[in-house]
C-alpha cells in the first residue's frame, strides 16, 4: 500500500507487511526527487516484506541506481532488505554505534552477552533457549555492507532536499530521526510512536537507557513540527503532546516497578516482570510469546536500572542472579522531570 503524505518535495510511504508480529507493519518512506530518491527503513530480511517494499518501489518507479538508503537504527524490522540496496549501489546511511552492533551480531556473541545478563536477572535457561525463533534474529541482515556514517547535526542533501540528523539514543544506542527543517517534516523512527509506546531495553554498550531515552525526548520537544512520520502505525502533528504522554508513562511505570518491588522483596527482574502492566489483551503471563517475554524483561530491567540510579532500589547478588530491594527513607516524588 503506497500513500502520499506531501508534495513537493514528495513523500510516499510504503506499508511493508511485518508477518506475524504485533507491529503489524513498517513505514518505509520514499522521497522521490527530479535526479535522485531517498529511501528511509527497509523491513525485515524476508519474502513477504521484500515484496511489499519492491512492489512499492517499483509503482513509484524508483531506479535503485539513482536512490540513498538511510537506516534509522539497527533493528531488523528496519534494516532486513539492505542487501538489496547494497548490491544496486546505493550509498547508505546510519550512525556507526548501531552499524558496528549489527557487525558484532554477526557470530552470535551481542546476543550471547544478553543472554547471559538476562539469566543473572532470573529468567530460566528454558526461556533463554525459546529466544532462537526471535524475528531479529532470524530476519536480520547480513552486515557486511558499506555505510558513510551519520552522527548528531549533519545535514544532508539527498532527492533534492535537506534533512537534518537528529541522534536520538534510547530505544537503541544509534537511532537517528531525520528533521526537514524548511517543510517541518520529522521522520521520527521509533523514537516516538504514537499509538504504542516504543520498547526500552537495556543495552551491554549503553548504560542508562531509559533516561537517555528521556532526555531525548526532551531533546526534540520543541521542534517546529507540522508532519510527524513514525516508523509504525499512524503519525500525528503533536509532537508535544505525545512526548508528554511518554514521559508520563515511563513515570508511572517507574512507579509501577518501585511498587512492586516493595511487594515482592527480594525479587528478580524476571519476578517482578508478570506483575508489571502490559499491552497483551489479556493474556496471563505464562501465554507471553517468548520475544515478548524478552522485551517485557528488557523494559523492566531498563526501570530498574533508572531506579537504582536514583538510589530508590539495591541490588545483591546470590549464585549469579540478581535480588532488588525498595531502600527505605528515600524520596521518590520526583522520578521523571517535567511530569
Amino acid at each position: 500500500m503506497i500513500e502520499k503524505l506531501h508534495v513537493s518535495p514528495d513523500v510516499y510511504r510504503i506499508r511493508v507487511v511485518l508477518p506475524d508480529n504485533p507491529l503489524q507493519y513498517l513505514n518505509a518512506y520514499v522521497i522521490k526527487g527530479k535526479t535522485e530518491n531517498l529511501v528511509i527503513d527497509t523491513g525485515f530480511n524476508r519474502p513477504e516484506c521484500q515484496e511489499a517494499l519492491c512492489r512499492g518501489l517499483e509503482e513509484l518507479g524508483i531506479d535503485l541506481r539513482r536512490t540513498s538508503l538511510f537506516l534509522t537504527h539497527l533493528h531488523a524490522d528496519h534494516t532486513g532488505l539492505v542487501g538489496l540496496f547494497a548490491k544496486a549501489g546505493c550509498p547508505i546511511y546510519m550512525h556507526p554505534v548501531d552499524y558496528q552492533y549489527l557487525v558484532d551480531s554477526e557470530d552470535g556473541s551481542t546476543w550471547k552477552a544478553a543472554e547471559d545478563n538476562f539469566m543473572r536477572e532470573g529468567m530460566p535457561p528454558e526461556e533463554i533457549k525459546s529466544q532462537f525463533s526471535n524475528q531479529a534474529r532470524t530476519f536480520s541482515p547480513d552486515p557486511h555492507f558499506p555505510i558513510t556514517a551519520v552522527g548528531e547535526g549533519d545535514v544532508l542533501r539527498l532527492a533534492d532536499c535537506e534533512l537534518t540528523v537528529i541522534h536520538t539514543p534510547g530505544h537503541t544506542p544509534g537511532l537517528c530521526c531525520l528533521y526537514m527543517p524548511k517543510e517541518k517534516i520529522f521522520f521520527t523512527s521509533d523514537h516516538i510512536l504514537f499509538d504504542i509506546t516504543p520498547n526500552i531495553q537495556v543495552w551491554y554498550h549503553m548504560k542508562h537507557a531509559l533516561r537517555r531515552y528521556l532526555e531525548s525526548l526532551k531533546k526534540v520537544k520543541n521542534l517546529p513540527v507540522s508532519q510527524a512520520l513514525p516508523a509504525h502505525r499512524e503519525g500525528d502533528t503533536s509532537v508535544v503532546g505525545r512526548i508528554d504522554e511518554l514521559l508520563a508513562h515511563h513515570d508511572r511505570r517507574l512507579r509501577e516497578v518501585l511498587r512492586l518491588a516493595g511487594e515482592y522483596p527480594h525479587s528478580t527482574a524476571y519476578e517482578i516482570a508478570p506483575h508489571m502492566t502490559w499491552s497483551m489483551r489479556g493474556k496471563p503471563w505464562k501465554d507471553f510469546p517468548p520475544t515478548q517475554k524478552w522485551f517485557a524483561l528488557g523494559e523492566t530491567l531498563s526501570h530498574v536500572e533508572y531506579l537504582m540510579d536514583k538510589g530508590l532500589l539495591r541490588c545483591t547478588e546470590e549464585g549469579g542472579v540478581r535480588h532488588y530491594d525498595v531502600v527505605s527513607g528515600m524520596d521518590a516524588a520526583h522520578l521523571v522531570d517535567g511530569v
